[in-house]
C-alpha cells in the first residue's frame, strides 16, 4: 500500500476520538515517575480505540502506544509499525491547555509518515514522506491543504523563540536543562514551556508561515519517548527541518520505534540554529 493511502486510512480513525475526547469526563493517576507525571482514563480510552481501530485495518501491523509500551517487544517482523501517543500532553488536557494525537508511521523501516491531531486548535497535520506536509480540520478531515514549506531563517539565539520542557524525574537531566535555560536566557532567546513535545516540534516546523501566532524556531526537551516524536519528526523532516539526539546526528528508526527508550533532542528548521543549540547542550552537560 502507498505511504500516501496509508495516512487516509488512518486519519479516518480521528473523528472517533475527537468524540471520545469530548466526553470531558475523566479520571486521573499518578503514573511512576511523580505527581507531574499522570495519565486519565481518556489516556486508556483513546489508546484502545487507536489500537484497536489501527489493528483491524491493518491487520499485519504492530502498534507501540504510550500507555501499553511496558509489554511491548519490537516486533521486527511487522513491516508497518505505527507509534502512537494517544494523549500527548495529559495534564494540559486536564487545566485546558494545548494538548494533542499523535501517529506515527513507519514502513519497510523507514518513518514514511506522520499525523498530528491538534485538539483545541481543531487541525490535522499530516506528513507523507516525499510528498509533503498536509493540514485538514477535524471536521472536514478528508480536505488536505498543502503546507507551505517555511524558510526557517531565523539561525541566531537572540530573540529566537525556543520551547522547552523540563525532565519528569531524572536529576541529572533537570540540572542540564537549567543550564541550557541559563545560557539560552543570557544570549537572549526568548524561553517558552508550553508543550505538549509532539505540538511543540511541529509548531517548529511548520514556521511562522504556517503558524503565526505560535511558532517556534527550536526545541528541546532531554527525557521522551518515542511516541512523543515520531509523528512530529516525519513532519519536522518533510517541511525540511531536523530532529537529532544527544551524539548530535539526526534520530534513528530504531530510537523512534523505541518502546522503551528515554530520547534527549534537540529540533529546528534551521541546521545553524540547531548546531548552536547543539553546542550548548554540550556545555551545559559537562
Amino acid at each position: 500500500m502507498e505511504n500516501k493511502d496509508i495516512v487516509l486510512k488512518v486519519l479516518s480513525i480521528l473523528p472517533k476520538a475527537k468524540e471520545i475526547l469530548n466526553l470531558k469526563d475523566y479520571t486521573s493517576e499518578e503514573k511512576s515517575g511523580g505527581v507531574a507525571n499522570i495519565v486519565t482514563n481518556t489516556d486508556k480510552k483513546l489508546e484502545e480505540h487507536l489500537k484497536g481501530t489501527l489493528l483491524k485495518l491493518f491487520p499485519h501491523s504492530q502498534v507501540i502506544a504510550e500507555e501499553s509500551a511496558e509489554e511491548t517487544k519490537l516486533d521486527n517482523d511487522a513491516e508497518l509499525k505505527f507509534i502512537v501517543d494517544p494523549l500527548d500532553g495529559t495534564t494540559n488536557y486536564t487545566n485546558g491547555w494545548p494538548h494533542a494525537i499523535a501517529i506515527g508511521i513507519v514502513n519497510n523501516n523507514e518513518l514514511s509518515g506522520g499525523i498530528i491531531y491538534d485538539v483545541i486548535g481543531k487541525t490535522v497535520y499530516s506528513a507523507v514522506k516525499d510528498k509533503g506536509v498536509y493540514v485538514s480540520n477535524i471536521d472536514d478531515i478528508a480536505n488536505l491543504q498543502s503546507v507551505v514549506i517555511p524558510k526557517h531563517e531565523t539561525e541566531k539565539i537572540k530573540k529566537a523563540v525556543i520551547t522547552f520542557d523540563t525532565p519528569f524525574y531524572d536529576a541529572k537531566d533537570f540540572n542540564i536543562t537549567n543550564e541550557m535555560f541559563k545560557k539560552l536566557y543570557l544570549d537572549g532567546a526568548s524561553l517558552k514551556i508550553v508543550g505538549p513535545i509532539a505540538l511543540d516540534v511541529v509548531k517548529t516546523a511548520l514556521g511562522k508561515e504556517n503558524r503565526p501566532h505560535d511558532y517556534a524556531n527550536a526545541v528541546f526537551h532531554l527525557g521522551v519517548k518515542s511516541w512523543d516524536l515520531a509523528a512530529s519528526t516525519a513532519i519536522l523532516r518533510e517541511l525540511g527541518g531536523e530532529i537529532i539526539g544527544k551524539d548530535g546526528k539526526p534520530l534513528s528508526i530504531e530510537t523512534l520505534t523505541s518502546p522503551t527508550e528515554k530520547i534527549a533532542f534537540i529540533a529546528s528548521g534551521n541546521l545553524k540554529m540547531l548546531d548552536k543549540l547543539y553546542d550548548i547542550y554540550k556545555q551545559s552537560e559537562k
